[in-house]
């Protein structure tokens, strides 16, 4: 019942929490574990999160330890081995057997997996399963006590962990997480290449970017935009780019490169997270109102003013330093007319009075 009751849990984490405590020996399976964990994480108790995650871990693979046993003594059966190695067939005869137990392992995982994610063969299975004795989420949350207690190297060590069992995640975007919190860290640690190295796996994703050496064509073209128009509006009004989750990326890119004096570097990543920000702030405009269409980049900053909900998540997600870099790497990069539009606008309609000054002063000075 291990995998049901966690896929059941992921589905429905969002809306129902955990919240009773119980003696960790009551509890039967491993996330009911790392919910208490993660209470006593929220509640600062460092030292009962850290107990309950590594308890967390162990059952897991104790338990998946005896559902491999189990199944690969199923398995050596001569009539199981005489159906070969097709996942169906095999799994007819357990039926017949009336092997319920291996039938009920083997349904688990499908829960997770069709037989198809093995190629139909059960021995892919059971090499996979026997590798899932591995718990990402609680070597994820084991890291983040870490972090949070100062210890940084062991804190990258459980993310690394975390990231190498990726495969095994119950949420599969949680690898964003786990990649921003190894960048993050490698930052801490003053090991910029490895940061930069994690923010870019993120872009790897991301088919717009292209790679570190070749732009893709879609970018090749907004560049050429930006290029040969005297405002940046053809650009905010022609390309919508929706990646709102590599958008942290493309901020901390940027920095990096800037440091670095990686200029064409930084101008792709400030453009692209330019794209990115437009893309989320007109879609999230439309979704409080329906009838709203992208008219041009003044009329976004003043609805955005407008809607105070809104208005605090631009704050949280650096949006209008987002602009005010691709606005200084445009000056940079010798688009001088571009560039003053953009101070321009963010002078006269950014909502943030602090970017709206700042913005004002640069304009000042590229006369």
């Amino acid at each position: 019942m291990k995998k049901l009751a966690i896929t059941c849990f992921t589905i429905l984490i969002s809306a129902f929490l955990y919240a009773q405590r119980m003696p960790a020996e009551s509890v039967e399976y491993p996330w009911h574990l790392l919910e208490q964990g993660r209470i006593a994480y929220e509640e600062r108790e460092f030292g009962q999160a850290l107990l309950l995650f590594r308890e967390a871990r162990e059952m897991h693979k104790t338990q998946v330890q005896a559902q491999y046993d189990y199944l690969f003594s199923a398995l050596k059966v001569h009539q199981v081995r005489a159906a070969g190695d097709l996942i169906p067939d095999v799994y007819r005869v357990l039926e017949k057997r009336q092997d319920y137990e291996a039938c009920a392992i083997l349904d688990r995982i499908f829960l997770v997996h069709p037989p198809a994610y093995f190629d139909k063969s059960m021995s892919a299975l059971l090499e996979w399963l026997k590798k899932s004795d591995v718990y990402p989420e609680c070597d994820y949350l084991i890291g983040k006590v870490y972090e949070l207690e100062g210890e940084l190297t062991q804190s990258r060590r459980f993310y690394q962990l975390a990231w190498e069992a990726r495969e095994f995640l119950y949420i599969p975007d949680m690898r964003f997480e786990i990649i921003y919190s190894l960048a993050q860290i490698s930052g801490l640690l003053k090991q910029y290449d490895d940061q930069e190295k994690y923010l870019l796996l993120i872009l790897t994703e991301d088919s717009v970017y292209g790679t570190t050496n070749a732009e893709s064509p879609t970018l090749r073209a907004m560049i050429h935009t930006i290029k040969n128009e005297q405002t940046v509006e053809k650009f905010f009004s022609l390309y919508r780019h929706h990646n709102d989750i590599a958008l942290r990326a493309y901020i901390e890119l940027t920095d990096i490169y800037l440091r670095a004096e990686e200029y064409d570097r930084a101008f792709r990543t400030a453009l692209l997270g330019a794209d990115i920000a437009v893309t989320y702030l007109s879609d999230t405009l439309k979704k409080v109102d329906f009838m709203y269409r992208y008219s041009d980049f003044s009329d976004l900053l003043l609805r955005i003013g407008m809607n105070s909900e809104i208005l605090q998540w631009t704050e949280t997600k650096q949006i209008w330093n987002v602009f005010l870099q691709f606005a200084d790497l445009l000056y940079r990069q010798g688009f001088v007319v571009q560039a003053n539009d953009l101070y321009y606008k963010l002078a006269e309609n950014c909502p943030s009075f602090t970017y709206a000054k700042e913005a004002s002063y640069k304009l000042s000075q590229t006369f």
